[in-house]
């Protein structure tokens, strides 16, 4: 990225550039932040850290390929969620279990159900099955999680919790039900309708990726910190 020249009018580039950033950034910002986090809150920070240095390097790689080619498909992307979707609902478990208990069994649901979520849609976009199926299938993968965050054993623990927490619960949950709606959608609109991955779907995907990341794990450091401070 660095040293290789683009013109502001290149909104691919820039949002690539603010996302590799970004997300480096608040992975360093997170890291460093377990040293003033309480050690009960050090596992969901390292693990919110580790899945914005992943994406951070994610980034760092679809870059190099957009300024080489000015081009772009989905399927360096995935490469990224396989990694990052797993570690985000698994820092919202232990977020969860910091709190009350949590049956370990919710976690292997949830982590499974996340790595579905994106195969679902990365077997469509092969097409190696129907593309509308995987659009519906990541679809129920996606609810799925929800519920477990809504109705199930995460929610009744939180719910005992004193106000901070339930507050910094209530915004990731809500962030992952709307943010995480955008995928879905998108990819409908680039691999069902095949409009093809243009550049107004990979600004909207690097900017829902930002969105959804930084947000989620900066609500985590700030609810760990409130223990400290």
């Amino acid at each position: 990225m660095l040293g290789t020249l683009f013109q502001s009018s290149d909104l691919v580039s820039t949002s690539f550039g603010v996302a590799t950033i970004a997300t480096l950034a608040c992975a360093a910002l997170m890291l460093l932040g377990m040293s003033w986090s309480a050690e009960r809150w050090r596992v969901p920070v390292a693990l919110a850290g580790v899945a914005l240095l992943a994406s951070g390097f994610h980034y760092l790689e679809t870059t190099q390929i957009w300024l080489s080619s000015q081009q772009m498909t989905a399927a360096p992307r995935y490469i990224g969620w396989f990694v990052v979707h797993p570690l985000q609902v698994a820092s919202v478990y232990f977020f969860a279990r910091i709190v009350g208990p949590v049956p370990v069994g919710v976690f292997w649901r949830i982590t499974a159900a996340a790595i579905l979520m994106v195969l679902s849609r990365f077997l469509g976009d092969a097409q190696i099955f129907n593309p509308t199926l995987g659009v519906l299938l990541s679809i129920a993968f996606w609810l799925y999680i929800l519920g477990e965050m809504y109705f199930g054993a995460m929610s009744d623990a939180v719910r005992k919790s004193s106000r901070h927490i339930r507050l910094g619960y209530f915004w990731i949950r809500l962030i992952l039900t709307i943010g995480w709606a955008v995928y879905p959608i998108l990819h409908f609109v680039d691999v069902v309708i095949g409009t093809g991955h243009v550049r107004s779907i990979i600004v909207l995907y690097t900017v829902a990726d930002l969105v959804n990341l930084i947000t989620v794990s900066l609500i985590i450091l700030a609810v760990a910190g409130k223990e400290r401070f």
